[in-house]
């Protein structure tokens, strides 16, 4: 076998491998921090990712550096991880720190009926399913849902404090989390350019 064959192989099993996963080029090449460009390049046969890259996707789908560099019929991916799960457990994820924000809430209704702010329980609910979805985005999705969620739980983490302390000038909070949002941008911007150099 020459290079162009090789070429050619990893290409068609990387491009299976991928859409199997149900991974997008720039998806893939986020999870092994390569430029989108590259993927492309690979799947088009114009180029050969390392061995050390081969080994990073092998794992990510699930199947041996061997499936992706001979001509066997491709393996089905062992990852376990199919589109649906990789969305449902995030979710579910999401979703348990509301139900015990719920359980909580009602707990605190019945211990104590006269109290006026229980409702602030929902408000650190949000702070928590933003965390464990920056979490997941940051694992298995791309950096641009981490960026929305990261936001999101900087302007929740700034309500929180508003309307937990109730002091005078405290709208000033506001004003921390809007640069804390703009260091997030830059933040993100950073990774994003290193990323494709």
């Amino acid at each position: 076998m020459n290079e162009e064959e090789l070429k050619k192989i990893i290409a068609n099993k990387l491009a299976y491998y991928r859409k199997e996963c149900g991974m997008t080029q720039a998806e893939l090449a986020e999870k092994i921090n390569y430029s989108d460009k590259s993927v492309s390049k690979w799947e088009r046969a114009e180029g050969l990712p390392d061995v050390y890259v081969l080994s990073v996707m092998a794992e990510l789908f699930g199947v041996t550096v061997n499936d992706l560099i001979t001509e066997a019929e491709p393996a089905k991916p062992k990852t376990g991880r199919s589109r649906r799960v990789s969305i449902l457990v995030p979710i579910m994820s999401a979703l348990l720190p509301w139900l015990v924000g719920t359980v909580i809430f009602l707990v605190l209704r019945m211990v104590f009926p006269e109290a006026e702010r229980l409702w602030l329980v929902f408000v650190y609910t949000a702070a928590v399913s933003a965390v464990v979805l920056i979490v997941f985005a940051h694992i298995w999705w791309n950096k641009t849902l981490g960026f929305f969620f990261v936001s999101s739980l900087v302007w929740i983490a700034a309500a929180c404090v508003y309307l937990t302390l109730r002091m005078q000038g405290l709208w000033l909070i506001f004003i921390v989390a809007a640069v804390m949002q703009v260091l997030t941008i830059l933040w993100y911007l950073f990774l994003s350019g290193r990323r494709k150099k």
